[in-house]
């Protein structure tokens, strides 16, 4: 169990690192794409002025080289995009880890807070896709029907159980929101 426990620590010091790197990475990409696009800008004023100096023969030679403009643009646009998407990336990792770290935390919460019997209740609950009636938890656990309606009634004023009518019985859900992976 310790040894499942360090495994996923270092998974999730790992998905940390590579976010942070992708947001590093991403700041640094857009900070480039700003510095680019202002020498773009200023190489731009310039040679709108010197445009007007040059003769007839110096734009004729240089009717056959590629566009200087064109090719500075397509890296630019390139880099914009790469810096977009690895912040994004960074953000979403980030938010998806947080959303687990949210979740195991108030698992652990109410994992410290019920009795060995709710326990039982919620690992069989489970095992069943979240949801089961209340006689079949009955069945499965072994408890007794008052037990089991103790149980239920606790787990629920704890928000951890969701109970319905069912025909004659209740059918007992997990709540998604703590238990779902």
């Amino acid at each position: 169990m310790k040894r499942e426990n360090q495994k996923l620590k270092n998974k999730r010091k790992f998905y940390w690192f590579v976010a942070i790197l992708c947001l590093i990475y991403g700041g640094v990409a857009f900070i480039l794409f700003i510095q680019q696009s202002y020498i773009l800008y200023v190489r731009n004023q310039f040679t709108q002025s010197d445009d007007f100096a040059r003769n007839a023969t110096q734009i004729a030679s240089n009717r056959f080289r590629p566009n200087f403009r064109t090719l500075t643009i397509i890296p630019l646009v390139v880099n914009l995009f790469g810096a977009l998407i690895s912040i994004l990336a960074g953000l979403s990792l980030v938010s998806i880890l947080r959303s687990k770290e949210s979740k195991e935390l108030k698992k652990d919460v109410i994992e410290s807070m019920v009795l060995p019997d709710e326990k039982l209740v919620i690992r069989e609950l489970e095992k069943n896709n979240g949801e089961l009636t209340q006689s079949e938890l009955v069945r499965k656990t072994g408890l007794s029907k008052v037990k089991v309606h103790r149980i239920v009634k606790r787990l629920e004023s704890l928000e951890i159980v969701s109970k319905y009518p069912y025909g004659v019985t209740n059918k007992i859900k997990l709540e998604k929101s703590l238990y779902e992976e």
